[in-house]
Parts: C-alpha cells; sequence; structure tokens
C-alpha cells in the first residue's frame, strides 16, 4: 500500500500511532494526550456510521512546540472536514488562527473546532460555550435571578463565561482566576472577579457553581476545586455543574451529592457540542441522526 503523505507528515509531529489508512473524511481531535480516552472519536465514529458517511476521528497527541506545524499540515490537505480541539490548545489555535474565527470564537479567544469555511481553509469556532448552556438550561432553566460562580477562566471557561451572559443573562457572575491574566477580558464583560482560593468570598450567596478548571480531571482526578468545608457552606439549592467528563461523577460532584446538591456532569455538554461539531463540519449531515448515534454511543 502507497503511504499517505497526509499520514506522513503527521507521523513527524504527534506523539501517539496513527493507522496505515484514511477514510474518505478523516476528521481529528488535537490536545495533549486525547489518545487517552477522548470521546469525541467514539461519538463521531458512531454519527458516521449511523449517515453512512465514510468517515472516522483520529486522536494526535501533540507538545505545544508543534502546534503551528500541525495546523500547516491539516489545514494544507482538503480531505480533512474537521479538528476538534481538546485542552490545552483552545486558545493556542485561536491565536493561530487570527481572523478565521467565528464571532463567539473571537468574543471568547478559544475555540474547540476547526472545520472548512467557504474558502477551504480551516476555521474556528466553539461549540463549548453553548454546549454548557445548553445542557445547565435542561437543569435550571431561568437564570435571571441567580448569581453565577465561575472556576477558573481557560479556553472552556471563557467559552462558557461569554455564552452564560449573552443567552442566560444571570443576575451577575464572579469569576475565580489565578494572577491577572484574564482580568481586563473579564471586567469588559461586567462580571467580577476574585482569587482563585475564593479567601473571603461569601459562597453561601451563589445558585450555581460551574468548575471550569481541569481539577478533577487526569492526573487531578484525586481533587476537587472545592473542599468538604467550602462545598457545605454552598446554599442546599444550589446547583453544581462540572464540565469535566471523565471521570463522571468528578470528586466534587460526589462531594456535592453528598451534600444533597442538585448535580450537573460535563457528560451531557460533551454530548451536544460534539452533535454540534460534527453538523457543522459534516454540512450534508441531518443532525437528529447525528444526535440520536451520538446519545448512543455515548450511553455504552
Amino acid at each position: 500500500m502507497p503511504s499517505d503523505p497526509l499520514l506522513d507528515a503527521l507521523r513527524q509531529v504527534v506523539t501517539n500511532d496513527l493507522p496505515q489508512s484514511l477514510p474518505a473524511r478523516p476528521a481529528f481531535i488535537v490536545g495533549s494526550n486525547p489518545s487517552k480516552g477522548a470521546r469525541s472519536p467514539k461519538l463521531w465514529g458512531a454519527a458516521f456510521a449511523a449517515l453512512g458517511f465514510e468517515g472516522a476521528m483520529f486522536p494526535l497527541d501533540v507538545t505545544a512546540d508543534k502546534l503551528g506545524a500541525l495546523l500547516s499540515i491539516l489545514d494544507a490537505d482538503r480531505r480533512v472536514i474537521g479538528v476538534a480541539v481538546a485542552a490545552p490548545y483552545k486558545s493556542d489555535f485561536a491565536a493561530l488562527l487570527g481572523d478565521r474565527l467565528s464571532a463567539a470564537a473571537k468574543r471568547c479567544g478559544s475555540i474547540n473546532l476547526m472545520s472548512r469555511d467557504s474558502s477551504g481553509r480551516l476555521h474556528g469556532s466553539n461549540t463549548d460555550g453553548i454546549g454548557a448552556v445548553e445542557s445547565l438550561r435542561e437543569v435550571q432553566p431561568n437564570f435571571s435571578e441567580t448569581q453565577v460562580l465561575v472556576l477558573g477562566c481557560g479556553g472552556t471557561g471563557r467559552a462558557v463565561i461569554a455564552t452564560l451572559i449573552s443567552e442566560m443573562k444571570p443576575a451577575n457572575v464572579t469569576v475565580a482566576v489565578r494572577g491577572t491574566k484574564h482580568t481586563e477580558w473579564l471586567t469588559g464583560l461586567g462580571v467580577a472577579v476574585c482569587a482563585a482560593d475564593l479567601r473571603g468570598v461569601d459562597l453561601g450567596r451563589f445558585g450555581v457553581v460551574i468548575n471550569c478548571t481541569t481539577v478533577g480531571w487526569g492526573d487531578q482526578a484525586a481533587s476537587s476545586p472545592l473542599s468538604r468545608d467550602q462545598i457545605s457552606t454552598l446554599q442546599a439549592d444550589c446547583t453544581v455543574f462540572d464540565v469535566v467528563y471523565q471521570p463522571d461523577p468528578t470528586l466534587f460532584l460526589e462531594q456535592a451529592r453528598q451534600r444533597g446538591l442538585r448535580t450537573l456532569s460535563g457528560t451531557r455538554m460533551n454530548l451536544l457540542q460534539a452533535v454540534i461539531a460534527f453538523s457543522t463540519a459534516n454540512d450534508d449531515a441531518d443532525r437528529v441522526s447525528v444526535a440520536n448515534a451520538m446519545k448512543i454511543a455515548a450511553s455504552q
């Protein structure tokens, strides 16, 4: 079998193994280690099969110094229909794409999807925010009188914060961050900023707490962004949402459930954003069929 120039080029910049050949519609997920358990390949694979498309999604583990080279390789091969972007590179790829971003992605400076625009080049957009807000709306439809605390302001956090404000219009939003890197952006949105350790913050005033950090995931799976004592001070009717979906539940959610609080994991958000992303990259796909296929795959 002759070698594939795309695969040959990718092998020079990624650290995981790749297949020997590609389907007619190849898609990829890029991150520090999506080969270690990202759900997107499974969800996209189910949608491809349900629609009868010859396609598949493959993980690409890459180090930060190779992102520019990887983008050039993927952008140049028009067979690549879509690229999901995972942590921790959502803001990095947004910066590399420059003006090739959707309005929402420009607003939050973060992407989780690259798909072909009308010129045929890869274009960045963000489905994290709408996936998070839609899943949150399913458990708490009305936010007009709700004070929201968001933990973290990385790529996912920015998308969630921007969409939350524009779509749900809560009474107010406070964001806990480390340092001052995000202060200007957050202040421009009209949200309050506090220190990540939450010292001096009255946690009892918040009706929703959203973890947008990576605490609880991967090497930090045994950790929680809030201590048990901090969780004990939350309102009895508080909704605790963790965007982390592996493990499900996280330690944060387990401790919140022990307190009797309403909880929401990132699993539903991950499914909703995947449906939107797949349908964006495959504009001939029937979204209802995609959603049904992915829902079944996610439950298996």
